[in-house]
């Protein structure tokens, strides 16, 4: 039981203070060779969105990342892929194509928001703040709810 907690405790250490903090720097190398800052962003709300092309889930939760993507044109929505090679992400992109700006991380990494595996779903305000994580697959009353937060 000690240990247990240790554990708990531990793993709580290890995250960082992300929920109402400015989010952390982060720049991905789009597919297209294109870098994107997430902090250029700033001015609109940004759903960033951890991924991987051999994570299971993260196929299971891109068509509602899709739909929520081409129904909230107001909203910014990136995908930060995760301990992948470019090949990968390319064969995983022609089989089910982002609708939105998605690579490798470039500058950051995902640890300083907290993620050790895909999927998780960062929601940021406008402001550059972030509201909200989301660790899973989405649907999408999930999602619609998270985005109203930030919306």
């Amino acid at each position: 039981m000690l240990s247990l907690a240790w554990g708990l405790q531990h793993a709580a250490m290890q995250q960082p203070a992300l929920i109402g903090n400015v989010a952390p720097q982060l720049t991905i190398k789009q597919l297209d060779g294109n870098t994107l800052q997430v902090s250029s962003l700033r001015g609109k709300p940004v759903v960033l969105d951890f991924w991987a092309s051999w994570c299971v889930s993260c196929a299971q939760d891109l068509p509602t990342l899709a739909s929520a993507a081409t129904s909230h044109p107001g909203v910014a929505f990136v995908g930060a892929a995760m301990e992948d090679t470019q090949g990968s992400l390319n064969a995983f992109e022609q089989r089910h194509p982002h609708p939105y700006p998605v690579g490798q991380i470039v500058d950051g990494d995902y640890q300083s928001y907290g993620v050790i595996a895909p999927p998780v779903t960062v929601f940021i305000d406008a402001n550059g703040m972030v509201v909200a994580s989301f660790e899973g697959p989405l649907d999408t009353p999930t999602i619609d709810h998270y985005l109203g937060l930030i919306t």
